[in-house]
């Protein structure tokens, strides 16, 4: 298995940029308090469920602490070898594993001032395909070099501008096919590792840079999201937060990627060595982490001298859910930080609650609908992740007939997951779905599924997100894996 390097030094001029950026982000955004444009939809309040003549039916649920591996959340792996030649046997043992995200890069460094072949294009293609047939999805990112050290970038060499900008155009079909089974998409491209610094090709000037991001941007589908290496270069873009609908719409949708996230006082230059200056920036990044994801890995800084690493379970807990994490490498400087999670009892806490983890409370609907009028359930739920559900997720009423087993989704509305934030306290969702009105009479057992929103993978049960409900045999609550769905315990009538 490959092993991975990462940079820690601060880019030149970074502290000069960062200053700059944070008498811009005081004025946008009034300091470090929030601003009504990045301020969070309230959670709806629960209130009893309106009630008419019809008999109800009400069922509560019990929460378990289970890991369960859940799509676009938690530890990540390495893919086994560079996107192009990413595996179904590595994309499958992946899955079997428990991941659900699988991390890979696809390395140019043969095509600095070459066009992409259409052999390569091909190649990334299949490689996507293998990781749809197997369940996965990935974290990608694009490189022109590859050091071997912490220390070994100074001299890694990325391409031209007008070069970085052709191939972008060149993978943008591959992009846009295959977006079902990317979760995030890392901007890359420019300087060490991808990594926004150190480039050969003064690709960290903000114009060049900024047209790599807009090249990014335009390559994916507006429901997905990119991620930059630094904070500043962000709160450059977008010094004032983005209100919701922007993240929820598309017209916003870049978050950061910490790739030595708990490693030193600055995370290795992540942040400014100023500390008035990096409380600005990671104040900012805490609520950006409301909109957009947050992610990386921890890192080993042999390029910071007296590097102070955080590795302690209250390090972790806190950090994760200030910052909304919703994924993390799995398999590097294990022996500071994993280790020490397993040794001090909190990794089971931070497996349960990296990225969303969606938890039923009650529902109640009514016990028996005349076909071709509306069914509704309405539900008490929370999301005791550290982050909510960033891409598009479908949510399905299911109906099994208690004597034929025949099954029928009905798509609901009236409910959209990435909105059920973070918190200990339950939020109400009604949803609703017409009787078919071919649809058999009987009796029906109710379940409730969350289907990926892409329709190459929404009858892919590996791709449904799992509740973080226990199996209740005596009250017919259960999760079945091949449904995709968990069974509320419930029965409507159908007339």
């Amino acid at each position: 298995m490959q092993k991975q390097h990462f940079l820690r030094r601060p880019f030149p001029g970074m502290r000069r940029l960062a200053t700059v950026l944070s008498m811009v982000i005081l004025t946008a955004c009034g300091g470090g308090g929030g601003s009504d444009s990045g301020a969070l939809p309230p959670p709806r309040p629960i209130s009893a469920p309106s009630m008419n003549d019809a008999p109800q039916t009400a069922v509560t649920f019990t929460a378990t602490d289970a890991d369960l591996p859940n799509p676009e959340r938690g530890f990540y792996r390495w893919s086994w070898t560079d996107l192009d030649t990413v595996t179904r046997d590595d994309a499958d043992d992946a899955y079997k594993n428990g991941y659900r995200l699988l991390y890979s890069k696809l390395n140019l460094s043969a095509y600095r001032n070459a066009e992409l072949p259409p052999t390569l294009l091909a190649q990334v293609e299949t490689a996507l395909g293998n990781s749809r047939a197997a369940g996965m999805k990935l974290v990608v990112r694009v490189v022109y070099n590859y050091p071997k050290t912490e220390v070994d970038y100074r001299n890694a060499q990325d391409a031209p501008l007008s070069r970085v900008l052709a191939h972008i155009e060149q993978l943008k079909p591959v992009l846009q096919r295959n977006a079902d089974v990317i979760a995030f998409m890392q901007a890359g491209f420019i300087g060490a590792w991808g990594e926004w610094h150190t480039s050969s090709n003064n690709l960290t000037e903000a114009a060049p840079r900024n047209k790599i991001r807009d090249a990014l941007l335009a390559a994916l589908p507006t429901s997905r999201f990119i991620q930059l290496r630094y904070p500043s270069y962000v709160m450059e873009g977008t010094p004032q937060l983005p209100t919701w609908s922007a993240a929820h719409t598309g017209t916003q949708r870049i978050g950061v990627h910490n790739d030595c996230f708990l490693a030193s006082k600055t995370d290795v230059g992540t942040y400014d060595e100023d500390a008035t200056i990096a409380a600005k920036q990671r104040d900012y990044v805490d609520r950006l982490g409301n909109f957009a994801p947050f992610g990386g890995e921890t890192c080993k800084p042999d390029d910071e001298v007296n590097a102070e690493l955080r590795t302690q379970c209250a390090d972790i807990l806190g950090e994760g859910a200030r910052y909304k994490l919703t994924y993390l490498n799995d398999e590097y400087f294990r022996t500071k930080f994993h280790d020490k999670w397993e040794e001090n009892g909190c990794m089971a806490e931070v497996r349960r609650r990296m990225g969303y983890r969606l938890v039923l409370s009650k529902a109640s609907h009514a016990s028996a609908v005349v076909r071709g009028q509306t069914l509704s359930v309405q539900l008490s739920l929370r999301n005791g992740g550290w982050a909510r559900i960033f891409n598009p997720r479908g949510v399905q009423l299911v109906l099994k007939h208690a004597v034929t087993s025949d099954v029928r989704r009905l798509d609901a509305t009236g409910a959209d997951p990435r909105t059920w934030v973070p918190g200990t306290s339950d939020q109400a969702a009604t949803l609703t779905a017409t009787l078919p009105a071919d649809l058999p009479t009987g009796s029906y057992q109710l379940w409730l599924a969350l289907p990926d929103a892409d329709a190459r993978l929404a009858a892919d049960a590996r791709f449904a997100i799992r509740w973080a409900n226990a199996d209740n045999t005596a009250a017919g609550q259960r999760w079945d894996a091949q449904l995709g769905a968990f069974a509320l315990g419930s029965s409507v009538e159908v007339k």
